[in-house]
């Protein structure tokens, strides 16, 4: 009778737990629900990200897998998360509040496994730290790798090239041959190949190999690999063209090389972990015949660590966890209804006054006379491209306008320049006069083409040249509901000019620019 009893019991104890997870995760998806779905929309819409589908339910595979190692029973939240929780929901509101996706999705999908620590508590994570953190490849990160990775891939495949003898001329990410030309274009990046190839090395790392080094170093290698593959397929492109005219390698045919490429680039990379895995199953039966530790030895004292302890005030170690649980509630709903307000006040914000901007220059036409060089902002409120005048010298002027109710004036779908037609030879911040700062980029083309550009950022009248202080800026702004709008100001060149004496012009436009904000405020 006692056992029945004692089944009952834990039966019910049993219920209660999955129903306490099972609120856990409602809240998680009532709090993150925006960032969910434009996660998705990205997983959807970016080749780049489409593995992301499969990362929370192999994470929930591997968790279910280990279900019968655990010892459930061991349950304890803990409050060494709510640090930790706190630190991640702040970040998420500031995602919301500036709408920075990177900072939803990286607070969000950090949020998940950490409450789940919060819940099963100490012992039980460490079990799972794996399929826990392996939640974290959901984070539809590493687009800014491509600029580096258009680099190198460049640099290796240029110096393979030059092995051949075959005559190779590089101006920036392009490369020319006798019988035509390459760009080393973001789809040329293997940014894709390197991604997945990092999420497939942790997983078979974890799934197949035992000892820590043993699993580093492959990690490590599923880096390394797909980086030296896509030279080489870059460098037999350049090949191909080169061998067949130009009559293959540059069209479509270009890309099915690439598809079928990556998938012998992942077969090589998992048949190197095959032979790793052997060599280190030879050296672990070896230790155990030698009499050291086997790994059978390790799983159970790392299973009976924690089994031991004996915990004498339980009913104190209780009144703690649930006025932590208590507390978790009661933080996640008030950050609901932040988040929540946040949402209606942005969708009913109203723009604010438009600033009118006077320029102190002559202006010999509206539009870019001077080259092709012609920058992307998406969703402006409005944009203007002038042939500029400036003591006998020509420039091209160009603003981008946001005033915070569409688009954004700071976004990874703004582009400087198009990268078909030009490509970033170098870049650096310099000084104007009247102490401000600019940025200054110099691209080249295919024909050799030089053109130097400089830019920045005015929000509501302050200058800024560093994109991450610009946008924390404007979140900044918007909590305190004061206008976020602001202004991108490019000015180039297409041919040589003395640099000294651009210098005060370009501070007399950002300036200008300066004035039309505060003509505004003090309307």
């Amino acid at each position: 009778m006692l056992n029945n009893g004692q089944a009952v019991h834990n039966t019910g104890s049993h219920t209660i737990n999955w129903a306490l997870g099972g609120v856990l995760l409602c809240l998680w998806i009532g709090l993150t629900f925006q960032g969910l779905v434009s996660a998705v929309k990205i997983w959807y819409i970016s080749e780049i990200f489409n593995h992301c589908f499969f990362v929370l339910p192999v994470s929930l595979y591997l968790i279910w897998e280990k279900k019968d190692d655990i010892n459930w029973r061991a349950r304890q939240c803990t409050l060494l998360a709510l640090p930790f929780i706190f630190l991640q929901v702040l970040l998420y509101v500031i995602g919301i509040a500036g709408d920075i996706q990177l900072f939803q999705h990286a607070a969000m999908f950090s949020l998940l496994p950490t409450l789940t620590w919060f819940y099963l508590g100490n012992q039980i994570s460490k079990q799972l730290i794996f399929p826990l953190s392996f939640m974290l490849f959901a984070i539809p990160f590493g687009e800014e790798l491509i600029p580096f990775l258009q680099e190198i891939t460049a640099d290796i495949s240029v110096e393979m090239v030059s092995w051949t003898g075959v005559p190779l001329y590089r101006s920036g990410l392009f490369l020319e041959i006798p019988q035509g030309r390459f760009l080393v274009a973001e789809a040329c990046s293997g940014v894709s190949f390197l991604i997945a190839s990092i999420v497939l090395g942790n997983l078979y790392a974890y799934m197949n190999l035992k000892r820590m080094t043993t699993r580093v170093g492959f990690v490590l290698l599923s880096v390394i690999f797909p980086i030296l593959a896509n030279a080489v397929r870059v460098f037999g492109i350049i090949m191909i063209g080169y061998a067949s005219d130009m009559k293959h390698a540059v069209g479509a045919d270009h890309l099915i090389y690439g598809w079928f490429f990556f998938a012998f680039v992942i077969i090589c990379l998992l048949g190197i972990g095959e032979i790793i895995r052997r060599f280190e199953k030879r050296y672990l039966l070896k230790q155990n015949a030698a009499g050291d530790k086997t790994l059978a030895g390790e799983t159970l004292a790392d299973e009976t660590i924690g089994n031991a302890e004996v915990d004498t005030s339980i009913e104190h170690i209780e009144g703690f966890k649930i006025i932590g649980s208590k507390l978790l509630v009661v933080a996640i709903v008030l950050v609901l209804g932040i988040t929540k307000s946040i949402s209606i006040n942005s969708a009913g914000s109203i723009a604010p006054l438009q600033p009118e901007f006077q320029l102190p220059f002559s202006v010999l036409q509206k539009g870019n006379v001077l080259s092709n060089w012609q920058p992307e902002f998406k969703h402006s409120t409005r944009s203007e491209f002038l042939t500029i005048q400036h003591e006998s010298s020509n420039f091209v002027y160009f603003t981008a306008y946001y005033d915070g109710t569409d688009g954004e004036l700071i976004s990874a779908q703004n582009d400087i320049f198009a990268e078909t037609r030009w490509s970033l030879s170098g870049k650096r911040t310099g000084s104007l006069a009247d102490n401000l700062r600019i940025n200054n980029m110099t691209l080249k083309n295919g024909s050799g083409q030089q053109l130097t550009i400089y830019h920045l950022y005015i929000i509501n009248g302050a200058v800024f040249t560093d994109t991450k202080r610009a946008k924390l800026y404007q979140v900044w702004l918007k909590l305190q509901g004061k206008p976020y709008d602001g202004v991108f100001l490019a000015i180039s060149d297409s041919a040589e000019f003395d640099e000294g004496s651009i210098k005060p012009m370009l501070a007399q436009a950002v300036r200008a620019l300066q004035a039309g904000f505060a003509a505004r405020e003090a309307n």
